[in-house]
């Protein structure tokens, strides 16, 4: 199945503070086996050794056709999408995940499912799959975050959506794209998950900060008790890009 399933990691860091954090705990948390591809404009000595595999982007491009073209050149039916602040603090349930597939795989209706419960509207999908949710279209649908997807349903969402769109743009504007063009997701929630800040909670199959920056500072308030260990091991200076 891995040959089937890739990461995708979207990148418009230029702090290899955050870069360190991000490969050091993916090489610790998920599985080696599975493709993974870095979308970014560098490649810094920092990944070798990582088996990343860098897809190129020119900066001067919106972020729309940016990351559109690097979709492209994804070879797997299925992606993990998630970026360089969704730092993991534990293993990756990729058992769980190839479970997501197949159902993913089965359903036609479906195109994407998220691992981190947010504030959308959901009822219940099917009782063959407990934790799994139907979220309603009209409300807060489209997020770019950790999340699995059919990669071609993907780059329909991005295709379909205005060139000059910037990530600021893209996200919210996302919704709207799906609802045209007939995108369906799921969000998984077993219950036994922690509340984090007001509007999200943990995930438990790919537990991750979301996110570990916010407005360009560390986002201490939300992921202080995952980031102090990790600014210990990784001899990282808090005060250099301060906290929120």
């Amino acid at each position: 199945m891995s040959n089937n399933l890739g990461l995708v990691i979207d990148s418009t860091s230029r702090y290899s503070d955050v870069w360190m954090l991000y490969f050091g705990e993916l090489n610790r948390f998920f599985p080696g086996e599975i493709k993974k591809y870095l979308f970014t404009d560098k490649y810094e000595e920092l990944l070798n050794g990582n088996n990343i595999v860098p897809i190129y982007y020119n900066n001067s491009d919106s972020y729309r056709n940016q990351f559109l073209g690097c979709l492209r050149q994804v070879t797997e039916k299925y992606i993990i999408y998630n970026s360089e602040d969704y730092i993991l603090y534990d293993t990756v349930n990729i058992e769980e995940i190839y479970s997501l597939v197949n159902v993913l795989e089965k359903d036609m209706l479906y195109d994407f499912i998220k691992f981190i419960k947010g504030p959308e509207r959901t009822t219940k999908y099917s009782d063959k799959h407990p934790n799994l949710y139907v979220i309603d279209k009209s409300y807060n649908f489209f997020a770019q975050q950790a999340s699995l997807w059919k990669t071609e349903s993907l780059i329909s969402v991005f295709e379909n959506s205005d060139p000059n769109n910037g990530r600021m743009q893209q996200e919210p504007l996302g919704s709207e794209v799906c609802r045209r063009i007939g995108i369906g997701g799921l969000q998984y929630y077993s219950g036994r998950e922690i509340k984090r800040g007001s509007n999200h909670w943990d995930s438990i199959i790919f537990p991750c900060t979301a996110t570990a920056v916010a407005k360009g500072k560390w986002n201490m308030g939300e992921y202080g008790d995952k980031l102090i260990p990790l600014f210990e091991k990784y001899n990282i200076d808090l005060n250099t890009r301060g906290r929120i």
